[in-house]
């Protein structure tokens, strides 16, 4: 039986509210340019187009994780609380989170920044794949689709990103685990900060982004980290960012501090940063 297991609470319906959406048609053909100049960034920007390869049974459909009560979420809590070897089910929560944040929708992030284009990573849209280990081991599209608002800011990642998916998901594991809201959100925001810092484009371009992505953001993020830029050993400027709040992974098996724990000193965690080949 899954640790996660529990019975709906009363008026529980598993999902956020129906939001108004910026949409638009599928692209056209294969997106094969786009998809490339995202991989090409590192593994964590990889997508996957379309239904997963027959026999690949262990997808997971990221709408249905909504639901706190689900047999999806429950799959995936486990699947991360065994890989990391945690002792509390709040602790794979706040984990699992910033994994998530980091990986799930990384691409769209990045790809934002880069081009000022949304790509399509409403929860709806969106399959993923455990990693037994610990993280997200694939993700895939159902359908390429760019969503393109009407604003010239950061309104649309905000709501695709933000609004639709990550907060809910944090809202969703918070009602399962009873981790903390604001812990949970330190890992939405620690998952998007790292979806930029992990890439190597221009440090300088990443700050301004990620300075735009947190303005009249919802959930809170800004406090709950900063960025700034290193250097590392052979000479690169690199984006790095500093938590305010702890995902506990240190609690786990692997009984180590994230690069960016909060637990560790700014000084030390930037000397750290830099000492990265």
């Amino acid at each position: 039986m899954s640790a996660y297991g529990a019975t709906p609470g009363p008026g529980d319906s598993g999902g956020p509210p129906a939001v108004g959406d910026a949409d638009g048609p599928p692209a056209a053909g294969i997106p094969d340019e786009p998809l490339a100049a995202l991989a090409a960034h590192g593994p964590r920007y990889r997508l996957g187009l379309g239904s997963p390869p027959q026999g690949e049974t262990d997808w997971l459909a990221a709408d249905r994780l909504l639901d706190p009560y689900g047999p999806e979420l429950s799959r995936l809590l486990d699947t991360e609380h065994r890989g990391s070897g945690h002792r509390t089910a709040h602790a794979a929560a706040l984990t699992l989170i910033a994994v998530y944040a980091g990986r799930v929708t990384a691409a769209a992030v990045l790809h934002w920044a880069l081009t000022g284009r949304v790509l399509d990573v409403r929860p709806e849209n969106v399959l993923l794949r455990p990693d037994p280990g610990h993280g997200i081991a694939g993700v895939r599209l159902r359908t390429f689709r760019m969503l393109d608002g009407s604003g010239t800011g950061a309104e649309t990642i905000q709501h695709v990103v933000l609004t639709r998916h990550l907060l809910p998901l944090a809202d969703a594991l918070r009602k399962r685990t009873r981790a903390g809201l604001r812990q949970l959100r330190g890992g939405v925001a620690h998952g998007c900060a790292t979806a930029l810092a992990a890439s190597s484009a221009d440090p300088a371009q990443l700050a301004r982004r990620w300075t735009a992505f947190l303005d009249g953001a919802p959930g809170g993020l800004a406090p709950l980290g900063d960025v700034v830029t290193v250097t590392r050993r052979d000479g690169t400027p690199r984006l790095v960012y500093l938590r305010r709040t702890c995902c506990l992974f240190y609690t786990s098996a692997e009984a180590v501090r994230c690069v960016s724990c909060c637990l560790t000193s700014r000084d030390e965690r930037i000397a750290a940063y830099a000492a990265r080949p």
